[in-house]
């Protein structure tokens, strides 16, 4: 058997096509196809164990031809995804709930989590959440979700709230003219709000949420390609496992793909665990939450069912 695929590899060889003996003969059963896979990737340091697997050969050294496809957000990703383009992406849960509704989306791992990426950014003598009247919220998102949920911890009547709806790096000059009091979004538009004058008044997992960053692909894609999504998530695993050995490495990874300055990039990853896991019922129980609130708020035409769309079983040994 080993001098078959010796021979294998060296014709392999001649006409330039990567081979790995000990991969090949491990998965035989479910060989990896040589398919190119587009995965798609936002621009910011939630990201930092993709870009660093990318930078490091890592997916091609596992028999995998991933290229990276970036684009401005992670919802922008898991579109693609429906839509044909790419067979990944990487995105928050929020964004895979909300797309979901639209298209076969399934998310099989995390890559990573933080309690503290989303911050509540507040305008000079704001104290506490009382005191918020005007509420600053892009549609739909996981920052609306926060500061809605932030309003029914402080038992606020929301009736007593104004919601200015924008685009995030509308909301550091609003604060800054007054024209909202506060506003929970994810970095780096809170940590904006300080060079006008602001504060941050606290973050996300204060109020009971904690983000976490998700591998997707269609669903017919994930029963055809069941060997390689599991192949991409032992990659970032891997990926992790050296970045929690050196946090360094994710900060050059992270430089290199998004052009940020390393002294922002090291700050913002500090406030990320990386880490590869699969789905707990914890999580499950919080995405379902998700569901049900986009769909009150008429985010999505359906409620999503959390049970179809996140597949466990895709991270070794779990």
């Amino acid at each position: 058997m080993l001098k078959k695929i010796l021979k294998v590899c060296r014709a392999a060889a001649a006409v330039g096509v990567l081979c790995l003996p000990p991969l090949a003969a491990q998965a035989a059963d479910s060989p990896l196809s040589k398919d190119e896979i587009r995965f798609g990737v936002g621009m910011d340091p939630s990201y930092s164990p993709v870009y660093y697997a990318a930078q490091h050969k890592m997916f091609e050294k596992a028999g995998l031809n991933v290229q990276l496809a970036f684009v401005p957000f992670g919802a922008d990703a898991v579109d693609a995804v429906i839509a044909g383009q790419n067979q990944l992406s990487g995105a928050a849960e929020y964004a895979v709930i909300t797309r979901a509704a639209r298209g076969p989306v399934q998310a099989f791992a995390i890559f990573g989590q933080s309690d503290s990426y989303i911050k509540l950014a507040v305008r000079k003598g704001i104290t506490k959440p009382e005191q918020i009247k005007k509420f600053g919220i892009v549609s739909g998102s996981a920052g609306e979700y926060v500061s809605r949920k932030l309003i029914s911890k402080n038992h606020i009547d929301p009736a007593s709230v104004t919601w200015v709806r924008g685009a995030p790096p509308e909301f550091p000059a609003l604060l800054a003219r007054g024209d909202v009091d506060a506003y929970f979004l994810w970095d780096p538009w809170p940590e904006r709000s300080l060079s006008v004058g602001g504060a941050i008044l606290m973050n996300s997992g204060q109020v009971g949420y904690s983000y976490n960053m998700l591998i997707a692909s269609s669903e017919q894609w994930l029963k055809q390609h069941p060997a390689e999504a599991r192949a991409v998530v032992q990659v970032l695993n891997d990926a992790c496992q050296e970045i929690r050995k050196d946090p360094e490495k994710a900060v050059a990874a992270t430089k290199a793909a998004t052009k940020m300055p390393a002294d922002q990039v090291r700050k913002l990853l500090s406030q990320i665990e990386c880490t590869v896991r699969d789905f707990t019922p914890q999580d499950l129980a919080r995405y379902g939450d998700i569901a049900n609130f986009q769909h009150n708020i008429g985010s999505t035409a359906k409620q999503v069912d959390v049970n179809t769309v996140f597949q466990t079983g895709y991270v070794k040994g779990r």
